[in-house]
């Protein structure tokens, strides 16, 4: 018979092998959870994101860091093909946290890769191209080579593209894309080859619809004929669908190009994706246009001023986050400065004392001079990007401008308001780029006025807030 101690030994082990067993059993569950849930991100966005968070907490609680670095990558995906860019930018900076947490490459790049994205919607494709070059360092030192590393070179190589494309450089677009292609050899499974190249001609046919139109046709026939049958009809199949309707547009073979349009929104509604929704409003508005169908024409125009207003507003959020996160780089990047030059100054110090001590003559004030010198604080630079942007959006008559301008200097408008209530919005617009301090010659350039008309509305604004004559209007305007 087995005594007291050996029964609550055998008591344990039991415990913990069941335990255990649950555990696995409940691991195992839950993956196959996260594996439906991608089959249900392919077929319909809108559905697979409702679970999103649930699953990602569960991870969480499961210690799945695979599982969630998934989701988190899903997430990201959901809101770049919804072009909620705001939204993107968030879940890709804690992607990006999670995924150097565990050392993960693939997740990390993917981060860089929406990241980038965020950067060029915005217009600052430098840094988009910091982010790109950075992800793209990091997978040619990963070995080995895997099947998701290759895939996200592809994307990365499909996002340089992208940048391309924001900056209309469509043939640099396109060599990236052909450099994509290349790469192509490193797949080895007929099936994935065929998936690679299909998706590859559709993104090559969006980009020849920039400049080349017979191009942009020929790809998408291309993409649909080459589609392997096991891939559902997807946001790609909607791009081919947009290009052909495009190409028939451009033959004013209204019938066909209506077709195809209608055929890609059904898609679009039925998977959930809007990336590209927009161009097919506008394209629809123009041939009702054409055929004076003014009832049709105006229902896409309500349409397209829906989706600009969610998508102004999206940007103009992600402006902000993009903004609020390079202050916060400038600001760490300055701390780091002032620990350099603290312990430069601790150096000098002790030479300078050294010196001081052994000649007592004027060169130990030589070298407090140049200590000084050397600690002058340096001039604030963290917004001549931001700057750098808002002359961008001016030039392209961008109407996104006076949202970025407010998250650069919050409350200008308001302030104004509170001086001269009865302000038109045209006029606190102009306030705003003398706020930039632009020149006459350089606003009549901007909003394509007379520098005349400059002048004269520089004049009612001194005589609306009675400014004095000898007052300069940019050192009033500045000081509000």
């Amino acid at each position: 018979m087995m005594n007291k101690a050996q029964l609550i030994i055998l008591f344990v082990l039991f415990f913990c092998a069941s335990t255990n067993a649950q555990s696995s059993k409940e691991i195992a569950g839950f993956k196959n959870k996260v594996a439906e849930n991608s089959k249900l991100f392919e077929a319909n966005i809108n559905k697979s994101y409702h679970d999103l968070d649930g699953l990602i907490k569960e991870s969480r609680k499961l210690k799945d860091s695979l599982s969630e670095m998934k989701l988190l990558e899903k997430k990201c995906r959901y809101f770049y093909n919804k072009n909620q860019i705001d939204s993107l930018f968030t879940a890709s900076e804690q992607l990006q946290k999670v995924s150097e947490n565990y050392g993960n490459t693939y997740n990390s790049t993917m981060a860089d890769i929406y990241l980038a994205h965020t950067y060029s919607v915005n217009k600052l494709y430098d840094k988009a191209i910091i982010h790109l070059n950075h992800a793209y360092d990091a997978l040619q030192n990963n070995r080995p080579a895997t099947k998701d590393i290759f895939y996200a070179k592809a994307n990365i190589l499909s996002s340089f593209a992208n940048v391309y494309m924001d900056k209309k450089e469509p043939r640099n677009a396109v060599r990236k894309l052909r450099e994509q292609i290349r790469n192509s050899d490193e797949l080895k499974d007929h099936r994935e080859l065929a998936r690679f190249k299909y998706l590859n001609y559709s993104n090559i046919a969006n980009v020849y619809l920039q400049y080349n139109i017979d191009s942009a046709y020929y790809f998408a026939r291309k993409a649909i004929e080459i589609k392997p049958k096991e891939i559902q009809e997807d946001g790609s199949m909607s791009d081919n669908y947009i290009v052909i309707g495009k190409y028939y547009q451009y033959l004013k073979d209204d019938e066909n190009a209506v077709k195809n349009f209608h055929r890609a929104l059904k898609i679009g509604n039925h998977i959930g994706v809007e990336l590209n929704i927009n161009d097919i409003y506008k394209s629809l508005k123009e041939i009702y246009l054409r055929k004076n169908n003014k009832d049709s024409a105006d229902f896409y125009e309500n349409k397209i001023k829906q989706y600009n207003l969610q998508v102004l507003q999206s940007k103009y959020n992600s402006l902000q986050k993009v903004i609020s996160k390079d202050e916060e780089e400038k600001s760490r990047s300055s701390n780091r400065l002032f620990l350099f030059l603290g312990i430069s100054l601790v150096i000098v110090s002790g030479i300078s004392t050294f010196l001081f001590l052994k000649f007592r003559k004027k060169k130990n004030i030589k070298i407090e001079e140049t200590m000084q010198m050397k600690t002058e604080p340096h001039a604030n630079t963290n917004l001549h990007e931001a700057y750098k942007n808002l002359i961008s959006l001016l030039e392209n008559n961008d109407s996104g401008f006076m949202f970025a301008f407010e998250s650069l200097f919050p409350g200008f408008s308001e302030k104004l308001l509170k001086i001269k209530p009865d302000l038109q919005q045209s006029e606190i617009e102009f306030c705003a780029l003398l706020k930039l301090k632009l020149t006459t010659k350089e606003i009549a350039k901007y909003t394509f006025i007379e520098t005349r008309t400059v002048q004269n509305k520089k004049y009612r604004i001194r005589k609306k807030f009675e400014i004095h004559q000898q007052t300069d209007i940019y050192h009033w305007i500045d000081s509000i």
